[in-house]
């Protein structure tokens, strides 16, 4: 069976489309490379495209439905996929993470994972009790960090409110090395870490955390939720969110006083 083969159209609209782009494809007898010319992409392009490892941008559905006269079917597939809920969003927010230019995290409650100590993860995990998984999972989000050890990583800026730093995960060693951590990744003049003071009070980032990922010149966000979050990779609430993210920032001390406030709660942990 190819992995076509074992995409289920009823599984999400991403799925759906993916079967659509072969189901289509074949009832013309046109072969992939066929194809890949109308789109003006690869035959290897087309290929990921229908076993839903790539996902094609607007301008290929374009192309396709102009060549096929589908009155727009693969255009409006591309909007309700990328506008509704994907059951399997986090595989393709994995490919995104690997591949962003800069990352913008805010996380109200704990230290973002990409921040996160091996044991602070651990800690964290059983503390939400997650026994059984909980290695397994830390073993998975620390590879996850690979992408800041790239020759070029992402350019990372982190918000954190102060109630982060004193929010006990695990016992004191395992805080003391976390803030260790968060004050060795800002050195780098790729991260910037900065606090939102407890003495600010409500801020927009009380409505939940939220991230934003600029690949290239397109940016997608990722809000989160107590069930589950959702990855947003078109339309207006990808600004939205990015206008939030400037406002909590407007809330923050500077790069200096967020590491002395960080320094400052460490010392707490001795």
């Amino acid at each position: 069976m190819t992995v076509r083969e074992t995409i289920d159209p009823n599984s999400s609209l991403w799925a759906w489309l993916a079967f659509d782009l072969w189901f289509h494809r074949t009832q013309r007898g046109l072969s992939l490379a066929q194809v890949a010319s109308i789109v003006k992409a690869t035959r290897g392009t087309v290929s990921n495209w229908e076993a839903g490892r790539y996902r094609p941008n607007d301008d290929h559905m374009v192309l396709l439905d102009e060549a096929w006269n589908t009155g727009g079917h693969f255009q409006r597939l591309m909007y309700y996929a990328r506008t509704g809920h994907d059951p399997d969003w986090f595989k393709q927010f994995i490919q995104y993470e690997k591949s962003a230019d800069v990352v913008r995290l805010y996380h109200g409650k704990t230290i973002p994972l990409l921040a996160q100590t091996e044991d602070y993860a651990l800690a964290l995990l059983r503390a939400a009790g997650r026994m059984r998984e909980a290695e397994a999972e830390t073993k998975a989000r620390m590879k996850r960090q690979e992408i800041l050890l790239r020759k070029e990583p992402p350019y990372l800026w982190i918000l954190l409110d102060q109630e982060v730093l004193e929010t006990r995960v695990g016992d004191h060693a395992v805080m003391r090395d976390q803030l260790g951590h968060l004050l060795k990744m800002g050195e780098s003049p790729r991260t910037m870490i900065r606090v939102v003071a407890r003495s600010v009070g409500w801020h927009p980032g009380h409505d939940g955390p939220l991230q934003i990922y600029k690949i290239r010149s397109r940016e997608l966000a990722y809000a989160g939720a107590q069930i589950g979050g959702r990855l947003i990779e078109a339309g207006d609430e990808v600004a939205t969110i990015a206008i939030r993210f400037e406002q909590i920032g407007a809330f923050a001390l500077s790069r200096d006083a967020s590491r002395e406030l960080i320094e400052q709660t460490m010392r707490t942990y001795e």
